[in-house]
């Protein structure tokens, strides 16, 4: 183990964030973290100076056997402490017996307290949370747990400035302060996350109103740094059973959280039944991608894509499938979602990409006579982290080039972190490869997207093309995109075409390319493979 600059210790600084370590790092007492294994692993100017080269090797049986020889000198005090992942260590202060008691006071209100706020932190949160439920033996007596998370808080962050969102996290936490009753607690759990404790609940009822009043004052328009702010939070609400633990409550209000977002945002839930079902599922799933991930358990499909004026396949796009051992094929819509959300999307999404390479190569080089493109659906984490690297490396690992790949990003996913979207599309662009805007027509900022982001092919949504031929709104919606598309020199393809009226009627746009059940379903590679060898014209 060695000593690193600013107190950090290699081997354990997960543990300790940058934040704790600005707050205590020139506090007048010594203050040392150490690790579930014993070894200290951060400490702060003070216990580097107590300590000195010892710093660089100490473990807390060390410490504990220098205050037994020096206990004058050595005095120690520990408290539990964890990371906002939930990975236990102690908090040791190394004093003498004739410290202060106002710097040991300091000290335990900087390990207790979040160093932006001022409010609790999961620390103290935990001890308050467990004495509350200590106390709510009586019949008719709860405890609730509100899990509060703003609204799109971090868009306000990258727009904005670091500076305008702690601002904004302060008030927040001083308007969160105002809303509840005397003796309920407000914590800052970890970042735009905010934990609410209330005791002597009646029941869910009450609970609820309380969580209402909370959503409407923080709905209040904010003045953050001379400037007015607005921001809406998502609730979730749970309160206490006899046999509930702290660990189950926040879990519970966390899973009530995550389905007031689902709905729609800016709302309070309730935690019940049917939302600890969903939770369990969601659960359940995210063991089962793991090992999915492990086991190697996905593959992918491929439907083509057919130049409406030749009539040949001129593309594929590859559809990932997740063939479970139990329950067979699982569509991506039931998995996606919480693959995002767990990270899980990178390691499957740099497979997806891989294979869909290889693939391309593949087909390439037995039917060289094809000019195939080949279409990648990406998500907003691989967007946020390198994806322009990693795509790089699939196209040379496959010698593939650049022209042949279309990455297909949904309007959701443009909506959920502009800035760095646009970087990451930017430098795509400028390596040749192909940018398609998927479900285009869905978003209230469609054109918008347009003009911004470097985009080279549309995807008309399937809800439009359903009613072409049948519907004159539909069929003018079309036409109008068809026009616009063609005066920008865009491609255009229309999803889910399924009817020959649907098909006619976008040749007749003159819409360049199309997919659908009614020209091709997804299928395995193989299968592709004969119809491009059969060179099938629709």
């Amino acid at each position: 183990m060695r000593l690193l600059g600013d107190g950090l210790i290699a081997g354990g600084t997960d543990l300790v964030d940058e934040t704790q370590m600005t707050s205590l790092e020139d506090l007048p007492v010594a203050v040392a973290v150490v690790d579930a294994a014993g070894d200290v692993v951060w400490c702060n100017a003070a216990a580097r100076d107590r300590l000195g080269g010892a710093a660089s090797h100490m473990t807390l049986a060390a410490l504990r056997a220098r205050a037994l020889e020096d206990p004058g000198r050595f005095h120690l005090r520990s408290a539990p402490g964890h990371t906002e992942a939930g990975v236990e260590f102690t908090w040791v202060v190394i004093g003498e017996a004739r410290d202060d008691h106002e710097m040991l006071t300091a000290f335990a209100h900087q390990a207790l307290h979040d160093s932006l706020t001022g409010l609790p932190n999961r620390t103290l949160l935990d001890d308050r949370l467990h004495q509350a439920l200590a106390r709510a033996s009586r019949p008719g007596h709860h405890v609730s747990v509100m899990f509060l998370d703003l609204d799109h808080f971090k868009l306000i962050n990258d727009t904005q400035g670091h500076a305008t969102g702690d601002a904004l996290l302060r008030a927040i936490a001083e308007r969160l302060l105002e809303a509840v009753r005397p003796g309920d607690t407000v914590a800052r759990f970890g970042g735009d996350e905010f934990v609410v404790v209330c005791e002597d609940v009646a029941d869910e009822t009450e609970a609820h109103e309380i969580a209402q009043r909370l959503c409407e004052a923080i709905e209040l328009p904010l003045r953050v740094q001379r400037d007015e702010v607005f921001i809406t939070a998502s609730l979730g609400v749970a309160v206490s059973r006899s046999t509930d633990t702290t660990e189950d409550l926040l879990r519970d209000a966390d899973a009530a959280m995550y389905q007031a977002k689902v709905n729609g945002r800016a709302r309070a839930e309730l935690f019940d039944a049917q939302i600890r079902a969903r939770a369990e599922h969601r659960r359940d799933t995210e063991n089962a991608l793991r090992r999915a991930v492990e086991e190697q358990q996905f593959r992918l499909v491929y439907q083509p894509i057919i130049d409406l004026e030749a009539g040949w396949v001129v593309g594929a796009e590859a559809l990932l499938r997740w063939d479970h051992p139990e329950r067979g094929i699982v569509s991506p819509v039931d998995f996606i979602g919480v693959a995002e959300e767990t990270g899980l999307i990178q390691p499957i999404g740099a497979w997806v990409l891989d294979e869909a390479c290889q693939q391309l190569q593949r087909w390439r080089s037995e039917l060289p006579h094809v000019p195939l493109f080949m279409a990648v659906n990406i998500s907003a984490r691989q967007l946020r982290t390198g994806i322009a690297d990693q795509v790089r490396a699939a196209l040379s690992r496959h010698h593939v080039s650049p022209g042949c790949l279309t990455l297909e990003i949904t309007e959701g996913v443009l909506m959920e972190d502009i800035a760095r979207c646009e970087d990451a599309l930017n430098q795509l662009h400028a390596d040749g490869i192909r940018l398609a805007i998927d479900d285009f027509g869905i978003g209230y900022s469609s054109l918008n997207y347009l003009k911004q982001f470097p985009i080279d092919v549309i995807k008309i949504d399937r809800a439009f093309v359903d009613g072409l031929g049948t519907c004159p709104n539909d069929t003018a919606i079309v036409s109008a995109i068809v026009g616009m598309a063609r005066a920008l020199k865009i491609n255009l393809v229309a999803e889910g075409v399924e009817t020959p009226t649907q098909l006619r009627a976008l040749r007749h746009l003159g819409c360049q390319q199309a997919q659908g059940f009614h020209l091709a379903k997804p299928m395995p590679p193989d299968d592709v493979t004969k119809l491009l060898a059969a060179s099938q014209r629709w």
